[in-house]
Order: C-alpha cells, then structure tokens, then sequence
C-alpha cells in the first residue's frame, strides 16, 4: 500500500511537470508567431505607406494654378493671358477649373453682372478649344482675377 500513494504522487508530479512544459512551449511559439506576423505587419504598412505617399506626390504634381488679372471694367483679358490660358488648356487633357472673383464695381449688382459678363466671355473663347472646362464663382480670390486650376 505504501507503494500506490508513491505511484500517485510521480504520477501527478509527472502529469503537472508535463502539462507545465507543454504549456510553456506552447506560449514560446505562440510569442514566436505574434513576432513574425508583427513584423510581417510592418512590412506591409511601410508598403502601403509608401503607396500612399507616392499618389500625394503625383497628384501634387498633376495639379497646377495659374493666376490671371482683369483690367479695371474690363471683361476680357489681355492678349498675353489668353494665350497663355489657350496653351494650358490645350496641352493638358485633364479637367479645368476656372474660378472668378468679383470685379471692382460701384456696388454688388455691379460686381456681379461684370464678373458674369467675364465668365461669358472665357466660357466662348474656350469652348473652341475644350469643353470640359468648369467656371465658378470664388468670393474670396482677389479683385478682377481669375484663378485657372488644371487637374482637379
């Protein structure tokens, strides 16, 4: 009898001593594993962030301004510009934004009617060169200018 209590406590030593290695190797590979998969995690992130900041730089690139300014009362500009706008808009085949800003006028109505005026007269003079050209109204540009927007 005294040999089956010593047969009882090898056995649970043995059963917890086994139990408490299987435990800890289990927990060492599964460390091992969050490691490699945060590593791999990394990896992929930086990959990803550098996509990212790839498509910022090209759409850094692919957007340009140009600003142009009226005459005072006038509601064309000068030769010089439309040439220049007739050059942009032709070379590039993305989309066009024209924002107008108010004109110098006596009071808002006069503002207005000048600076609806000016944007009739851009819209048929582009037109003959693209139609894919957008004018909008813009506040808060400075007096008789014009704020030409390629790639929006």
């Amino acid at each position: 009898m005294k040999i089956m209590p010593l047969n009882c406590i090898f056995v649970m030593t043995l059963f917890t001593c086994t139990g408490c290695i299987s435990t800890s190797i289990s927990d060492s590979l599964a460390l091992i594993e969050q490691e490699d998969s945060r590593a791999n995690n990394k990896t992929v992130n930086k990959e990803v962030l550098t996509r990212i900041q790839a498509l910022r730089f090209s759409q850094k690139l692919a957007e340009q301004q140009h600003t142009f300014s009226y005459d005072l009362h006038n509601t064309e500009l000068n030769y010089a510009d439309k040439i220049k706008i007739t050059r942009l808009i032709v070379n590039n085949k993305q989309s066009v934004t024209i924002n107008i800003a108010p004109a110098k006028g006596t009071n808002i109505l006069h503002q207005l009617a000048i600076s609806m005026e000016r944007a009739e007269v851009l819209r048929l003079y582009i037109g003959h060169f693209n139609n894919k050209v957008t004018i909008k109204f813009a506040p808060k540009l400075t007096n008789d200018t014009i704020n030409l927007v390629i790639g929006v």
